[in-house]
């Protein structure tokens, strides 16, 4: 095994073993029950049912990247350090709360699963054709190292930018945009979507807290929503394509919109903007592709 091919392979260990990692200690982790915490903001305890679909989709990322014939994927070696911080900082959310490091934390997590997640839309059919392509038989990885060449040579045949990398919308081109957006680009955008909603809640528990922190909470609970639906809003207009991420915060938003009930003001701005990122991402996605 080449040094290229041990680089791969310790990529792909570190990092199924830093998302199981993360998923684990955010199962076990205390977060209290969400239907007493003084939390503005907080959807009801039944909406983080919604971690299901998103630890079996980041099992499944784990899984894929974790592949002998990923190892030499470059694009997923673009993804492996943010997904790697976000999954381990989001396991250690419960376990940092209270403590000087947590909102730095909040802040490096969310970052770190934003930019894995915007990463994905880094990937183009070419780049996937020419990834595979250049794999040896057994997961090789040459791809990665082959020196570059015009279409015609060996280090170039079906590179990006090449006509040999063109996609010509055969079934084989349709089961490698699957396979990327369902094992890699949905599972990151669930993930990422989710926290998008929780790094605020953390924001607002975490600067406005203590035995009373319900009333003070109130004030800020609205331009909390606020910027986190500017953020959802956006991401969902121009980041990489996916149904994940608007998913999650929809039903985050809609949550805390129910949740929140008796709190007039803070409900309907979390039920509007709810409704905001869901025809945004419906408008987008009546378009064809997966950019």
């Amino acid at each position: 095994m080449g040094d290229g091919m041990r680089q791969g392979a310790a990529r792909q260990a570190l990092t199924a073993g830093a998302v199981v990692t993360g998923l684990t200690l955010g199962a076990t982790g205390n977060y209290g029950d969400a239907n007493r915490s003084p939390s503005a903001i907080v959807p009801p305890s039944r909406a983080f049912g919604i971690w299901g679909p998103i630890y079996a989709g980041s099992l499944a990322y784990a899984a894929y990247q974790a592949m002998p014939r990923r190892r030499a994927d470059h694009v997923l070696g673009r993804l492996a350090l943010p997904a790697a911080l976000g999954y381990l900082g989001a396991g250690l959310w419960s376990r940092a709360r209270g403590t000087r490091a947590f909102l730095p934390l909040v802040g490096v997590t969310w970052a770190s699963a934003m930019a894995a997640y915007a990463l994905t839309g880094r990937d183009t059919l070419e780049e996937r054709k020419w990834a595979e392509a250049t794999e040896g038989p057994f997961g090789g990885g040459i791809g990665s190292w082959a020196p570059t060449g015009g279409s015609g040579s060996a280090g170039g045949a079906g590179r990006p930018g090449t006509p040999d990398a063109a996609g010509d919308g055969s079934r084989g081109d349709r089961g490698r945009r699957d396979g990327w957006r369902w094992a890699v680009r949905e599972p990151l955008a669930g993930f990422a979507g989710w926290l998008t909603l929780a790094s605020a809640i953390s924001v607002l528990d975490g600067t406005v807290d203590g035995p009373a922190a319900a009333d003070p909470q109130r004030r800020w609970a609205v331009p909390a929503l606020a910027v986190t639906g500017a953020v959802a809003t956006a991401v969902t207009a121009a980041g990489p394509r996916s149904i994940s991420y608007p998913a999650t915060l929809v039903w985050g938003l809609a949550g805390t919109a129910v949740q929140q009930r008796r709190h007039t003001a803070t409900a309907v701005t979390a039920g509007a903007l709810a409704a905001v990122v869901a025809g945004v991402a419906a408008l987008r996605n009546r378009r064809r592709g997966t950019r």
